[in-house]
């Protein structure tokens, strides 16, 4: 289907040499002349507490020693460490009810990590030693771990402006009776032949970046504070840390350094604003702040944890008639993020069937668990194990074949999207169904697996979801980008957004060389300092390709369109009438007649005038595109996936082994890396349904905060995997492209889930499904055929 020479093919990254080799940079491999080094005490004795007693003097005049500071030595002003509430209008931010309550040093420890003080030293070693001798005594405070015990009367408050430590719910005056979506649910319910309803739990999931978290600061000589930090969203935390530090934006500087993975976790900000304290209390030395593997664990947000209760009625002829849900999630101790995933697990749930009547209520409470927020997927996952599989049991309730009754009643062109008011501009779920179900052999193995006998019973599933495309409207969706054209007719594109890992540089630049009708190679993209780089919201939302994609594209036409113009002059046609490649421009009605680009590009830079006649040579001028960007639409992607699995029902043991994740991505601009992002995200799906959940104690203690204790996917545990492109090209994104950065880990998560229902005929309401609750199951339950589930409920 290509027309392009560059966009849809595998263009080599263009970070891999430097990170094969070693060269690239990260925060912790920062070394500036004068460095200090930073270490943040913390309370890891409690999840709740007062400090009674803070004793810094034995710390202070330990060797190596340079400054120890506590909560009366920094800001007392608090702040938000998401940036989400920088990116919604002033009345929106006011209805979300955003607050900033987090102090850079706490007196009431909410959550086992929260920070105490600092201390600064010459060494890391000397840090250390020194944070051994801070005194802190505290007075413990009951712990509540969920949301029943957070709200119950007489718990301790977490803050006043949220009573009943309910940090969010829906808003009444944008969602009437808190609640998103529309029709008579009741009514509808009545009326429904079959209603299936259960209450689920989703689990507190880590991101598990392989980088932990890093940061260099710096107070220069003219009080200019300038952080090195591994952000998404850069731009974004150059004004939360000018904001929290009484500074202007120009002396609040942030360098970009490169990111060893997100997925969510660098979101914001994690500890920036500690680290930019201990610089403000050593102008002119720089002090790196490098968290270890097990804090780094406990102090950066994870995915909302949380009961998730739905009904769906159907007609007996499987018509969807309603769908009822409440998400409540354990939001952990401070508000970041408190009313994003609280939303958007409801809005995938309202993107995805065509549910006459929906009614979805979410809310977020204050919890003692660990910081909550940003995780790829974003409530999507936690949606998509409760949905899907409360229509499989439907399906067998009615008897309906769940890939047909997908096909029929999932939302498709026309239909409001996840955000009502923005409809579907393209979906190609149907063939993902169709070419998943034919991969895996859908119709043979569900006939072939109805009925089983022995130990090892196998299963297949199948599981949908929508995603996004960027977060318009509910949030900005800003990016500029610059283009500049050198005299030797090779470019350089300016553009602030992050690449977390995922190649979108690399694709990024694809689309700008296309654009511009360059070879790949002639094209350089940089992210630069916020000095010089224009806004950009930042890596979220999947949204790089699609917004910051169209964004590169329309100001690399803008200087192409320059380009041209000055062609036109040399070749005496309209400049609608050119075409380039390969960096001849050419008329497109007679390609012999052309000019290189280099003739135009070189006599803009080098522009003399002829001192025999007088005559300039050409037009004057470097060519530069630039374009402040604000995306008009959202396209979001659709996927389908199917799962076999073998569960042991002696051991409880699931095994899935194979997984097929047809994808719809409107185009891919460059295969392998959509390729590697939706692997990676089945990596992750899969440990969400099966294995991962970070545990606490009664205490609020984390259990397992290693790689060790915390059970992930690795390479011997993944099935076989084939992933399935299809490219239907979207009519609004870049080259037809729409997002893939987090859709890929949610569906395998229902359709693993699925895939043990029809193994075994049990579904698992807790999420992850481990060896132990499939026994237990088992044990309580008896494992029955699939086929015999029809009829006996």
């Amino acid at each position: 289907m290509s027309e392009q020479a560059i966009v849809g093919t595998n263009a080599p990254r263009v970070d891999v040499r430097d990170k094969a080799t070693g060269q690239a940079q990260y925060a912790a491999d920062i070394q500036l002349p004068g460095m200090l080094y930073g270490k943040v005490v913390r309370c890891w004795e409690h999840a709740h507490a007062r400090v009674k007693r803070l004793d810094l003097s034995a710390a202070a005049a330990s060797p190596g020693v340079v400054r120890v500071i506590g909560p009366k030595d920094v800001t007392a002003k608090r702040y938000n460490s998401s940036v989400l509430d920088l990116m919604v209008s002033e009345s929106m931010h006011d209805m979300l009810g955003d607050i900033d309550d987090q102090p850079i040093f706490t007196e009431h420890v909410k959550f086992q990590g929260d920070a105490i003080c600092g201390i600064i030293a010459r060494s890391e070693e000397a840090a250390e030693r020194a944070a051994a001798k801070v005194i802190v005594e505290y007075e413990p405070l009951p712990v509540y771990l969920t949301a029943e015990a957070s709200r119950a009367p007489g718990a301790v408050q977490f803050t006043p402006e949220k009573p009943g430590n309910l940090a969010f719910q829906l808003p009444e005056a944008m969602f009437p009776n808190h609640a998103l979506g529309g029709g008579d649910v009741d009514g509808a319910m009545r009326e429904a032949d079959i209603v299936v309803e259960d209450a689920f739990y989703v689990p507190k999931q880590k991101q598990c970046q392989m980088e932990p978290h890093a940061y260099v600061a710096k107070v220069d000589s003219g009080g200019r504070l300038t952080c090195w930090t591994s952000s998404q969203m850069p731009k974004l935390v150059q004004r939360k840390l000018a904001k929290l530090f009484d500074l202007p934006m120009n002396l609040m500087k942030i360098v970009p350094t490169v990111i060893g993975g997100g997925f969510g976790t660098r979101l914001g900000m994690i500890s920036e604003p500690q680290v930019c304290a201990m610089a403000l209390a050593v102008p002119g030395h720089p002090v790196k702040l490098q968290t270890l593997r097990e804090e780094d664990w406990v102090i950066s947000p994870s995915r909302h944890p949380g009961k998730y209760w739905m009904r769906i009625g159907f007609k007996r002829d499987g018509t969807p008639l309603a769908c009822d849900a409440r998400f409540e999630n354990y939001k952990g101790a401070y508000y970041l993020d408190a009313s994003g995933t609280a939303f958007t697990a409801g809005a995938w749930l309202g993107g995805m069937y065509r549910f006459p009547a929906l009614r979805y209520r979410g809310e977020s409470y204050f919890t003692n668990q660990g910081l909550t927020g940003a995780y790829r997927g974003y409530g999507n996952p936690q949606t998509n194990f409760v949905l899907e599989q409360l229509i499989d049991r439907g399906c067998a309730e009615i008897g309906a074949d769940p890939v047909e009754w997908r096909k029929k009643w999932h939302k498709g062109v026309g239909d409001d999207g996840w955000c009502p008011g923005v409809t579907y501009p393209s979906c190609a779920l149907d063939e993902c169904l169709d070419r998943g179900a034919a991969a895996i052999g859908w119709t043979e193995k569900r006939r072939k697996y109805a009925k089983q006998e022995g130990t090892i019973r196998r299963g297949v599933g199948v599981a949908v979801m929508n995603h996004t495309s960027g977060a318009m409207p509910m949030l900005l969706e800003h990016t500029a980008c610059t283009v500049k054209l050198n005299e030797d007719a090779t470019a350089e594109v300016l553009f602030a957004c992050s690449d977390m890992g995922q190649g979108s540089h690399t694709a990024l630049k694809q689309i700008a060389a296309e654009t511009l009708g360059f070879p790949f190679e002639h094209v350089q993209l940089s992210g630069g300092t916020s000095d010089v780089a224009g806004f950009d919201i930042g890596a979220h939302a999947s949204r790089t390709i699609y917004v910051g994609g169209a964004a590169v594209k329309k100001a690399c036409e803008e200087a192409k369109r320059q380009l041209f113009e000055r062609a036109s002059l040399q070749l005496g046609v309209p400049a609608d009438e050119l075409d380039i490649r390969n960096k001849r421009i050419f008329v497109k009605a007679d390609p012999s007649r052309g000019i290189e680009a280099e003739a135009i590009t070189r006599a803009g830079v080098y522009h003399f005038v002829d001192p025999m006649t007088g005559e300039p040579g050409g037009v004057p001028g470097q060519i530069q595109g630039y374009v402040s960007f604000f995306a008009p639409h959202n396209s979001p992607p659709f996927g389908a996936s199917f799962a076999e699995v073998e569960v042991d029902t002696e051991t409880g043991e699931v095994r899935v082994t194979e997984l097929v994740n047809a994808h719809d991505i409107g185009r891919a601009i460059n295969p392998a890396a959509v390729e590697g992002q939706l692997e990676g995200g089945i990596q992750q799906g899969l440990g969400f349904v099966l294995s991962e959940e970070t545990d606490y104690d009664a205490k609020g203690r984390v259990q397992n905060n290693s790689f060790t204790d915390y059970k992930m996917f690795g390479p011997e545990d993944m099935p076989k995997i084939t992933t399935i492109l299809v490219e239907d090209a979207d009519p609004v994104g870049p080259f037809g492209a729409k997002s893939v950065g987090e859709s890929g880990l949610v569906s395998p998560v229902g359709a693993v889930a699925n895939a043990i229902f029809h193994a075994i005929g049990i579904q698992f309401i807790e999420a992850p499904i481990t060896p132990e609750k499939v026994l237990k199951g088992i044990m309580e339950k008896g494992v029955r055929d699939y086929a015999s589930i029809r009829g006996s409920r």
